[in-house]
């Protein structure tokens, strides 16, 4: 199998269990994925940290030869952020030297949750808000909250799929279902149109 098929099926289960069972404060993106490299998941803003009430749209771009070379992430909207470049490119060591063929969306996305509580200063990419950071955390936190109501405070509604009852992959179509858990022994279906 071509190196890009592994990909777009390790690609395809992890978007699925992403829907059934995704991080905190992260969840399926505005649009139907019609792309597997390319696609969007919202990061809701952490409680406790200055970005808490914003709503993140944030891109998601897979290498043809995934899981060998690391997922980017990039923020659609101005996040002021050690951490966060200018154009939106969040700058961490998994992203990079630090990338493992195990980790997967989930994990990623669980460490960007992280830094938004808790930056990372030994190298960050925008040396401003970490010098900020350091040095006045109070007028740092009132910038970053500034910034989360003037560019992340539009609401941004997540896509989910109509359902269908079945598990199963239909080869012909690219149809899949997959299942998400609404409460307590109450399930609720969920189908979507991916790319073969």
């Amino acid at each position: 199998m071509p190196q890009s098929g592994r990909a777009m099926r390790r690609i395809r289960k992890e978007l699925e269990l992403l829907w059934i069972d995704p991080p905190a404060f992260c969840r399926p993106g505005p649009a139907p994925v019609t792309d597997l490299f390319h696609w969007e998941v919202v990061i809701d803003g952490p409680h406790g940290s200055p970005y808490a009430g914003g709503t993140f749209p944030v891109g998601v771009a897979y290498p043809k030869d995934y899981p060998f070379h690391p997922i980017k992430l990039t923020f659609r909207t101005n996040v002021y952020h050690p951490n966060i470049g200018p154009e939106g490119r969040v700058a961490l060591d998994i992203f990079g030297s630090e990338w493992r063929p195990s980790l997967t969306i989930s994990t990623a996305l669980l460490s960007v949750i992280s830094v938004l509580h808790d930056p990372l200063l030994d190298r960050p990419v925008r040396r401003d808000a970490a010098r900020l950071y350091k040095r006045e955390r109070g007028l740092f936190e009132h910038k970053a909250r500034d910034w989360t109501r003037r560019y992340a405070s539009a609401p941004v509604a997540s896509f989910y799929p109509a359902g269908t009852e079945t598990f199963e992959e239909e080869a012909a179509s690219g149809a899949v279902a997959r299942r998400r858990s609404c409460g307590a022994g109450q399930w609720r279906s969920f189908a979507a149109r991916l790319p073969c």
